[in-house]
């Protein structure tokens, strides 16, 4: 019985600790984007004879009456005619693709290239239509834009330059905006947590000289650089993610433009961003999986690149870690096991640099809205994103086990089909895990509530949030204001 307690207790440890690594990563990048120096992008005047050629693809996936307004946006770029084309690359398996048509016919008698490509086997899924779409052009740029998103006219003109001054440079990647941020208060909270993975993470990271990710659309890749890193890879969730990694380590530089800001709709239900954040720490896991031998194995990384970039891919294990700790946990709750002094030790410091390293990151984003809302975004954002541990938690293992899943889209809608109805399949599991640990904890130990109140109000609120399919939520939060 002392063996396995003092087994126990050690996993603990090792989990915590790693918990604590990940927290000061956060950390890092949050001062780094304080105290690093700013750099400048290269940025070259293009004679208007010289324009080269540049692709538009557009990758779709049953997103309905959207194909209407991301091609208009598309046709509205400004850039030559004879040296633009659009590609829409729709897999669709319900009737947006005759939405597709449709749009298509209406926008032929533009003076503009567009192609339509319907594939019937979705092989590779997103991954798969862009390197499909990429084989019917010669064009030297490719710039990627996702149906929820509207690029301004004048997108190419500010990226186009940058990788014809910068040679070197594999593709520059724009900062997700929001069109519907006010919506409610998980439409908050998502922003919240998007900006501070733009201007924070990413702009850290640009100031640093690390690489920059691809965030899968709002960017403009160099066909070149697309070919030389093995092109593009449908073995993981995130492509995009995958890609760009393969790029840096053939040498490829990145860039980020974060004054260059293209507006898109968040997920507007608890159930589509649930789904959303499992694509996402699936896919970083098994891009983890796939590349972090290689990355340790590249000559052209310094040691503390090799760390930076470990962490990168590697924070949403954290969830799984998480599970695990908490699990673990559970005997020292009850007092059927005795922490040692080491423990115990590690737990504070975990905790401690648990809530103020990502506070501090999120606070980084910025304070729009004042201090009290600014408030309600952060604890927001710390207790939905607590509330996803057991759906990504689940997405991480299965990328460790080498489990694969189909690529699922995110949502763009709430269902309209009729008045608010529960749906009692989505986030059971989530408000009976929060239910039930709560209950336990004031059954053995009453103390061990506020030590858990972050991950247990998170599991109940996500939980609920489902149930009621995101509208109960955003009905309270607009009746308050």
């Amino acid at each position: 019985m002392l063996t396995a307690e003092h087994s126990v207790g050690l996993f603990l440890t090792l989990g915590l600790v790693i918990l604590a690594f990940c927290s000061l990563n956060l950390a890092t990048l949050t001062l780094a984007r304080l105290i690093a120096p700013k750099r400048r992008i290269g940025m070259s005047t293009i004679a208007e004879s010289d324009l080269p050629q540049v692709l538009v693809q557009l990758p779709l996936f049953n997103e309905g009456e959207l194909v209407e307004r991301i091609l208009g946006a598309a046709m509205a770029l400004d850039w030559p005619r004879d040296r633009l084309q659009i590609q829409v690359l729709d897999d669709s398996t319900d009737g947006s693709l005759e939405c597709s048509q449709r749009a298509l016919a209406a926008s032929l008698r533009e003076d503009v290239q567009i192609e339509l490509l319907h594939r019937v086997q979705r092989t590779a899924f997103k991954a798969g239509a862009l390197a499909a779409g990429l084989e019917r052009s010669d064009a030297p740029f490719v710039a990627m834009f996702d149906a929820d998103f509207i690029p301004s006219p004048d997108f190419l003109r500010k990226t186009v330059g940058v990788l014809v001054a910068e040679p070197d440079m594999a593709y520059v990647q724009a900062r997700w905006d929001h069109l519907n941020r006010e919506e409610s208060l998980l439409t908050r909270v998502q922003a919240r947590l998007l900006d501070s993975h733009f201007r924070v993470e990413q702009e850290a990271r640009w100031r640093l000289g690390l690489p920059v990710p691809f965030n899968g659309t709002c960017g403009l890749w160099r066909r070149a650089a697309i070919e030389d890193a093995g092109g593009w890879d449908g073995d993981t969730l995130t492509e995009d993610l995958d890609l760009s990694l393969r790029a840096r380590l053939r040498g490829w530089r990145s860039g980020y433009l974060k004054d260059l800001t293209v507006p898109g709709v968040l997920p507007v239900s608890a159930r589509a961003w649930r789904v959303q954040q499992f694509r996402w720490t699936k896919g970083f896991v098994q891009c983890f999986v796939k590349l972090m031998p290689k990355v340790w194995r590249s000559t052209s990384l310094p040691l503390w690149q090799k760390l930076m970039i470990s962490f990168q891919i590697g924070q949403p294990m954290a969830f799984v870690i998480g599970a695990g700790c908490l699990i673990l946990g559970i005997p020292f709750m009850t007092g059927a096991a005795v922490g040692s002094e080491l423990l115990t030790r590690v737990a504070i410091v975990t905790s401690i640099l648990g809530f103020a390293a990502p506070i501090g990151f999120l606070t980084m984003a910025g304070v729009q809205g004042g201090p009290r809302s600014t408030a309600t975004e952060i604890f927001g954002a710390l207790a939905c994103t607590s509330g996803l541990l057991l759906s990504n938690a689940r997405g991480g293992l299965e990328a460790l086990l080498g489990y694969r899943t189909e690529f699922v889209r995110t949502p763009k809608a709430r269902d309209a089909s009729g008045p608010l109805r529960l749906r009692w399949r989505n986030g059971f599991i989530e408000l009976a895990t929060g239910l039930g640990l709560l209950g336990f904890a004031l059954l053995e130990e009453p103390f061990a509530v506020l030590y858990l109140a972050m991950v247990i109000g998170g599991l109940v609120s996500v939980g609920a949030m489902q149930i009621l399919d995101g509208v109960a939520l955003p009905r309270i939060v607009n009746f308050r204001r």
